[in-house]
């Protein structure tokens, strides 16, 4: 009976602990579920408001300035602040509790701060706190480099709706191991020359070929574009990686018609994430990038829910709870949230959103924007009075005229 209460104690320590993707978010959501009873009796009950001081070093001992250093509430309200000259940090207006700290600087590896395994660390009694922050390699390619890759034969069609265009569409195929890419199509301008045009890596919140009514029109203006549409999913580094690899193939020219040294991105939605964190990664070969609705602070649409009440569409709430509680689980809020990283995101950018979008408020936008004046980074933010979340229409209106018309001046203007 011992070794089966071990064997048992063992297991559930595991599950409790693991950061595997298929058990990770279950254990959330069942945790969930179990807090938001133990809530309702017992709390939560929020301590005194305190300043979390500390210093962020390198791996040498060395301080280290303008690194980010972020706590979450239960409900998931942030509270940040940035190393100065002396790596010295002062976080103020946190409630006294448990947390785990979350630190990362451009350049540096994010790091999560516990006391022993899930332990969170309680903040209010202690010192300051003394945050390491290892270097990050060179970039690099994906270890794993695609595999099979080959390109359909050609074929040429064309669309009516919204916008009148043609193009020349090729379907891409690679391997990773066993597993295959997702839906990948390559679009060439049809205007019988073999030039070199600028390519436009297209990542849609979606199947791509769903999302030909913005492939074809941006083909029909002189760009090359590559488009793919990564599955949901709560852990994005996988898709992250087949995006690194598709740039790979632009740089070694397997893409026909393609300028690998004019090179930008358009990302849209759920998307936005996983061009976000590829520009965190490396975006040495990015030239414009070009966000429609982008979430950029997760932890702000997880307070939202929790405290404001508004539940997102399409299970995207589900999601939420799935990452677990900011508290305690703060590592994909913080991975996934660009304005914690606006340091990094150092390429031509330009943020459009609307007003009238139902899922991601156009405030996400604006919060990205306010650290990127901040820190001096340009960009260009555009909030359109129309249209809504998706930004894309069947139909071509003067809000759909607006919309191509503000992209093809950016994207021309960085690409040409």
């Amino acid at each position: 009976m011992l070794s089966v209460g071990l064997f048992v104690a063992v297991v559930l320590l595991w599950l409790g602990t693991t950061n595997r993707a298929e058990v990770w978010p279950v254990r959330n959501t069942l945790q969930y579920h179990v807090f938001q009873r133990l809530d309702r009796w017992f709390g939560p009950t929020p301590g005194p408001k305190i300043t979390v001081r500390g210093t962020v070093r390198d791996a040498a001992g060395a301080p280290l300035a303008n690194a980010r250093v972020l706590v979450a509430g239960h409900e998931g309200t942030p509270y940040s602040a940035e190393s100065d000259a002396q790596g010295q940090f002062a976080i103020a207006n946190v409630p006294a509790g448990a947390y785990v700290p979350v630190a990362g600087a451009q350049g540096y590896a994010n790091t999560a701060l516990r006391d022993v395994g899930l332990m969170r660390r309680r903040l209010g009694g202690d010192g300051p706190l003394t945050v390491q922050l290892s270097a990050l390699p060179a970039p690099a390619s994906p270890a794993v480099p695609a595999q099979n890759f080959r390109l359909d034969p050609p074929e040429t069609l064309g669309r009516a709706k919204p916008i009148p265009s043609e193009a020349v569409r090729r379907t891409v195929h690679f391997s990773v191991g066993t597993r295959q890419n997702q839906t990948t199509l390559y679009y060439t301008p049809n205007d019988g020359k073999d030039t070199l045009v600028p390519l436009i890596l297209a990542v849609y919140p979606g199947a791509a070929d769903t999302w030909e009514v913005v492939s074809f029109p941006l083909t029909q203006a002189g760009y090359a574009v590559l488009a793919v549409g990564p599955a949901y999913a709560l852990d994005l580094e996988q898709d992250v990686d087949d995006l690194e690899r598709l740039l790979d193939q632009v740089q070694a020219g397997a893409f026909p018609r393609a300028d690998p040294t004019r090179i930008g991105i358009v990302a849209g939605s759920y998307s936005g994430l996983h061009v976000f964190r590829m520009l965190q990664r490396n975006n040495q070969s990015i030239d414009a990038a070009l966000f429609l609705g982008p979430p950029t602070d997760l932890f702000e649409m997880r307070r939202q829910f929790a405290v404001d009440g508004i539940v997102p569409p399409f299970g995207l709430d589900q999601a939420l709870i799935a990452l677990g509680y900011p508290d305690r689980n703060p590592e994909p809020y913080w991975r996934y949230s660009a304005r914690y990283h606006a340091r990094s995101l150092d390429v031509p950018m330009m943020l459009i959103h609307s007003k009238q979008d139902e899922i991601i408020p156009f405030a996400q936008s604006e919060l990205l924007s306010d650290d990127l004046t901040r820190l001096g980074v340009p960009h260009e933010l555009y909030i359109l009075e129309s249209m809504g979340h998706y930004l894309r229409a069947e139909e071509r209106t003067p809000a759909l005229d607006e919309l191509f018309a503000l992209s093809l001046r950016f994207l021309g203007e960085n690409l040409r």
